[in-house]
């Protein structure tokens, strides 16, 4: 491949210079492939700056292909990878992706020879660095006058053995990429190389290379032909990059809009920036809610902001951009629909609305929901939140109140205000988010959330549109509440099937081990119906369930009886 001049970033608040160069040397082709992509600024600070080096193993006939195909791939489907995913996620995804194809191509072709190849990747985002590694190319930073060794070679370590690959992409029918991440600095350099490069210049000329030639354009090349002037045999590949500016700080995403100011209490007939207000729809102690109708389309929509006590509380207004962010990446119509807005001038952001009621609307309403009916909602809850964990967000407030059933009938989980993503930042509010009677019993503890706790509040709604109880009983805000067992919901509707039984026993059961995993086995398990042949889940033993009690009724039980044999000797 031929050199890349050097690449800069004018227009992102990170700037990034690159310098690439690739040689055949002395061997017959170059197996060796690298690229970096340019992004948009848009992209660059959702998934971040890629850059690759592979190095196809030329113990096979098709290394210069696997190698070109790895990287290639790479820089094309990671940026197809969701926001909401971590990079180490992405990464582990998209590699592993690559491998099952590289694997399966050397058994369908008919000519004999293997087809694998190293590969490091490095993603600049933010104001951190990422890598995933595998085999023996490396990377290498160069901090002020330190040059350290990032990756580690995939090489035996046993004698004469030090050149022969134990991890490579299509080596293996399974994929173990290294990952890696750190604080960027400016000024850093970081190099991407073959074997080709640091086996015949080693480290110290490594370094003193990279300090001779400060410009990647000029260090990439220098690095290549001084490896083969030093009488290397293998293809030499080297890609550099200098960082030469960074953001002030981590941009949390969706986070332009957070300074505006809030709209204020609306009445009905006001005009907000192409809205027209037409009557408030719901009011919370942070959030305010409008059926609104676009000026121009006529279309009806539901507008979000904040309360105006709210004002200048940015954690609160990134949380509410956080929740308009997450809703246009979630595209699923058990979800509502965002609306993109072209500019605004208040904070706020408007969804898709849908004439009904919640949940919890219909419960109060009087409405007694049948076993079909519950089974039918679960399902429908089962995919919204199945659609969810993939994109690997939490929502962290499943109850019926967060659930909407239209007028025909299709159900919509609500409200992602305090749903949770790796993207999302840090909140720094105290406490656990959610409404405590649909919490996990491992949240009042030193749990954390996950998909398992989305589900089991998603069985506690279904247990609750059924009885109006809990399995636990009420749990009031800063109650710390002891779970025993959970009551069967068949005790309060004995009409309830028992197999419905046992499947809400499970998704309600005290421990997470008992519970379902995914939403996918929750929502087999309620499609099967009585097909399903679930078992109750087995009581936990009190000394398990609460050891401290255990004890101290032993203790307790052990001084009654001795009390009363002394009584008895002393009678007698």
């Amino acid at each position: 491949m031929s050199p890349f001049p050097a690449k800069d970033f004018p227009n992102m608040p990170m700037q990034l210079e690159f310098g690439y160069a690739s040689e055949t040397g002395p061997r017959e082709r170059n197996e060796d492939f690298g690229g970096f992509v340019t992004p948009d600024a848009a992209q660059a600070a959702a998934r971040g700056v890629l850059a690759v080096v592979a190095d196809g193993v030329s113990g096979g006939v098709h290394g210069r292909e696997a190698a070109e195909t790895a990287v290639r791939n790479l820089l094309a489907d990671f940026y197809a990878t969701p926001e909401t995913w971590e990079i180490p996620h992405s990464f582990g995804v998209v590699l592993s992706a690559i491998n099952r194809w590289l694997v399966g191509q050397v058994s369908s072709r008919h000519e004999a020879g293997g087809m694998a190849t190293t590969l490091t990747a490095l993603v600049f985002r933010g104001r951190r660095y990422h890598y995933a590694h595998v085999g023996d190319s490396r990377l290498y930073r160069l901090r002020g006058e330190r040059l350290e060794q990032l990756t580690r070679d995939h090489v035996w370590e046993t004698p004469g053995m030090s050149h022969v690959l134990k991890r490579a992409l299509g080596l293996d029918t399974h994929v173990m990429p290294d990952f890696g991440d750190g604080e960027l600095a400016v000024g850093d350099r970081f190099l991407l190389v073959s074997d080709g490069v640091w086996e015949p210049l080693g480290e110290q000329e490594l370094h003193r290379l990279l300090q001779l030639h400060d410009q990647p354009e000029f260090a990439a090349p220098a690095l290549v032909r001084e490896a083969h002037v030093r009488g290397g045999q293998d293809n030499a590949t080297a890609l550099v990059a200098r960082v030469l500016a960074l953001e002030e700080v981590d941009r949390v995403p969706a986070a332009d809009a957070r300074d505006l100011p809030l709209p204020g209490n609306l009445h009905a007939g006001a005009r907000l920036d192409d809205f027209l207000i037409e009557e408030k729809a719901h009011e919370s102690s942070a959030t305010l809610l409008y059926r609104v109708r676009h000026a121009d389309t006529g279309q009806t929509w539901l507008l979000k902001t904040l309360q105006p006590l709210l004002e200048g509380d940015r954690e609160a207004a990134e949380r509410l951009l956080m929740e308009e962010w997450l809703g246009k990446r979630v595209r699923s119509h058990y979800l509502p629909e965002i609306l993109p807005l072209q500019a605004r001038n208040y904070l706020y952001f408007v969804q898709s609305w849908h004439e009904g009621a919640s949940l919890q609307q219909r419960l109060d309403a009087g409405h007694h929901f049948t076993s079909a009916e519950v089974t039918g909602l679960g399902i429908r809850l089962m995919k919204a939140l199945g659609a969810l964990h993939r994109l690997d967000v939490l929502h962290r407030d499943v109850k019926p109140g967060n659930l909407h059933l239209d007028s025909a009938g299709k159900l919509r989980l609500l409200d992602l205000g305090v749903a949770w993503c790796p993207a999302c930042p840090a909140s720094e509010a105290d406490g656990v988010p959610g409404t405590p009677s649909f919490l996990a019993p491992e949240l009042f503890g030193q749990g954390k959330a996950g998909p398992g706790t989305d589900l089991y509040a998603a069985g506690v709604t279904l247990y609750h549109l059924l009885t109006r109880k809990y399995p636990y009983g009420e749990v009031e805000p800063f109650q710390h509440p002891r779970f025993g067992e959970p009551a069967p919901p068949s005790r309060y509707r004995p009409d309830i099937p028992p197999w419905l039984d046992n499947v809400l026993l499970k998704a309600c059961a005290r421990t997470p081990e008992q519970r379902f995993e995914t939403a996918e086995e929750f929502l087999i398990a309620l499609e099967r119906g009585e097909a399903t042949r679930l078992s109750r889940p087995r009581p936990t033993p009190a000394l398990e369930r609460d050891p401290l009690r255990f004890w101290q009724a032993v203790a307790f039980v052990s001084l009654v009886f001795n009390l009363l044999l002394v009584y008895l000797l002393l009678a007698g």
